[in-house]
Parts: C-alpha cells; structure tokens; sequence
C-alpha cells in the first residue's frame, strides 16, 4: 500500500518535494497546501492532488494522510512537527530544520515519544560522490584526516527577487549558514564524529534597502547571515573551516579534504572527486560505484538525493526503523547546535563549547 503524502509549502516543495514523491511508487501525492488558494488549487489540479488547502492543519489533520512533508519557511517548521506528530503524522521536514537547537531537542524528544518517524532532508549525504566519500575515509585513502576546507560561494542574495523574506530572519532559521551550510555541517559530523568547539564571524553584507518585509528585522538587528566564516574543532582532532557568502559575483564550491597521506578534493556538491597522494604531481579522479549513481535515477545534486531520501525514509516508515544511512531528527538536532554555537560564538567573539548549546 502506498504511503499518503501532503505536501506543506508550493516553492521548493513542488520544484523537489512532488516530483520525487509522484515519480516513486511508494508514495501517492493526497494534498497540497500554499498560502494562497489559487497557488494551492492550481498545484493540485497540475499534478492531480485530490485534496488542497491554504491551511496547514486541514492537511496534518486529514485521514489519508501518513506522511507531512515541510517545506515552508523554518519558522513555521516546530509547529507544523508538533501538530503532525499529535495527529499520528510522520514528517519530513527541510532545511533549515529548526529556528533553535532547543527547538530541535524538542522535535527530537516529541518523535520518540509519538513512535513516529522525523527525517531532516540532509540529502546531500546522498550524492553519489559525497556517499562515495565515506568508504574513501574508511579505507585510508588519504591516511588520517588532519583538515577540510569548504568554499561556498554563489550570487543568490545579490539578486534582487531571488529570495523571500524569510531568509533574512536571522531569529528564525534564515541565513545562509542555516540553510546551506548545515548541509555541508551534516557531511562533516558524518565523516569526522562529533564536535568540541566552533569559532565564527557572521555578517550580512547585503543593502536590504528595497527587499519587502525586512524593515523590523533591520530594526531589531536581527538580519541573518549572507556570509561568514566558521571553524568546527572535532574531538578527533580534525579542524574544518567553512568560507561561504552568497552575494559575490563569482561562484564556486569547493570542499577539500586534506590527510597524513594525501588529499581528496571534491568540485562543487559532489560534481566530481579526485585523489592527490602524498609526493605526487598528478591527482586520479574517482568514480563512485555505478549502484550509487543508478540509485538518484540520473539526478544530481539536492534532487537527486531527495529521490533516495525518501525511499529510505519509505523503509523507514513501513518497518517502523530507520535505515543507517537516513538522517533522523537527532541529526537535525545536532547540525542545528552547531549553527547556534557559531552564531554566539560571532555574537560573543569567542570559541563557544558544543555542550554550551542545549
């Protein structure tokens, strides 16, 4: 039997969210919901959503729901878990995941309780490349990791009508911090284990002059990053630095993972990984096993991952435990505290413990 979806937020949501779920046969889209009727009726009757709605417990709470999956602005993510979860729901929620770690140990705690499933659409652990990383780790491949360095770098804050103003509020899990580079938060925690300290220094470098609904944010002090600068300390010794700024003119991603015996550099999201031994002049590109490319069914990148996302979160759901590999609300939990302890430790001009984050 398929597993009934509602879809909550008709930006990202139908951009990644519906096409993944109608293009897998362990799911059949029910309902849709958008701030807007029109928005909301037209994306139904699109992709043949039989119920549609401007209000979000119209959804959470129908019967032929089983699973919420969120992708609306963060701020509105507790609340829409927390209603899901009381009404029986599983939930797949998107990144940011949550406004505050508090909120997010909270989320964690209420999924336990309710026995049902929380997955946080860390999908880039998913990518061919990224996933192949991990074995490459395993194997000794660049001796013991000493340091990785991430650049991320794009124009997508400078262009005026590419965001909404919710990405601004720096209160509610806006910023680039929140919502890329936890992404890349969630990799590093994979493949290094657990962090002791972050250093950071946010900044928002973009006039928002001009950009609708920003006014009380720019008030309150409270816009959230458009760049910044963070260094994780992990307890196995490894340090990763994270340079990221989304209003340049020049993109570029770039990750690099630096060992006693050599280093792996990967282009962009995982577009390509080479090897570059130690005392050698040439690096040998690397190609993932042909399993982990056919599994994203031929996409890259965020959508390619969703697609394997949610068939382990589909396994998840009809056997009631989680696969290894999906990333849990306590995942989203822990990459949350990382984003809190860089923001106090900017905010405080300090290194900050993790523990220090609840």
């Amino acid at each position: 039997m398929s597993i009934r979806v509602g879809v909550i937020g008709l930006n990202y949501g139908e951009a990644v969210h519906i096409p993944a779920y109608k293009e897998n046969f362990k799911y059949k889209l029910v309902g849709v919901c958008a701030r807007t009727a029109e928005r909301a009726e037209a994306v139904a009757q699109e992709h043949g959503a039989q119920r549609w709605c401007t209000d979000a417990r119209d959804l959470i709470n129908a019967n032929d729901i089983d699973l919420v999956s969120i992708a609306s602005p963060p701020s509105t993510h507790a609340g829409y878990i927390v209603a899901a979860m009381a009404a029986g729901k599983h939930v797949a929620a998107e990144v940011a995941f949550a406004a505050s770690a508090e909120d997010g140990r909270v989320l964690t705690d209420i999924a336990r309780e309710r026995g049902r499933i929380g997955a946080v659409a860390y999908v880039l652990r998913y990518s061919p490349n990224l996933r192949f990383i991990a074995e490459l780790l395993a194997q000794g491949v660049i001796g013991e990791p000493r340091l990785m360095c991430v650049d991320y770098f794009n124009n997508f804050l400078a262009l005026r009508g590419a965001h909404s103003r919710w990405m601004w509020d720096g209160d509610n899990g806006g910023g680039i911090l929140a919502g890329s580079i936890s992404h890349l938060f969630d990799l590093a925690l994979r493949w290094f284990g657990p962090v002791r300290e972050v250093d950071a220094t946010l900044a928002t470098l973009t006039d928002v002059k001009g950009v609708a609904g920003t006014g009380s944010l720019v008030r309150r002090g409270v816009l959230a990053d458009d760049t910044g600068n963070v260094v994780l300390h992990f307890e196995s010794g490894v340090l990763a630095t994270f340079g990221y700024s989304a209003v340049v003119a020049y993109p570029r991603v770039n990750i690099e993972l630096h060992g006693t015996k050599g280093t792996l550099h990967i282009e962009g999201l995982g577009e390509e990984v080479s090897v570059l031994r130690m005392g050698e002049q040439n690096a040998e590109v690397l190609f993932p096993p042909e399993g982990y490319i056919e599994a994203t069914r031929g996409a890259s990148g965020l959508k390619g991952g969703f697609n394997i996302f949610i068939d382990d979160l589909a396994t998840a759901i009809t056997t009631g435990a989680a696969p290894g590999g999906l990333p849990t609300f306590k995942d989203g939990w822990e990459t949350t505290r990382l984003v809190d302890a860089a923001k106090k430790a900017s905010r405080e001009k300090r290194r900050v413990k993790v523990d220090e984050i609840d």
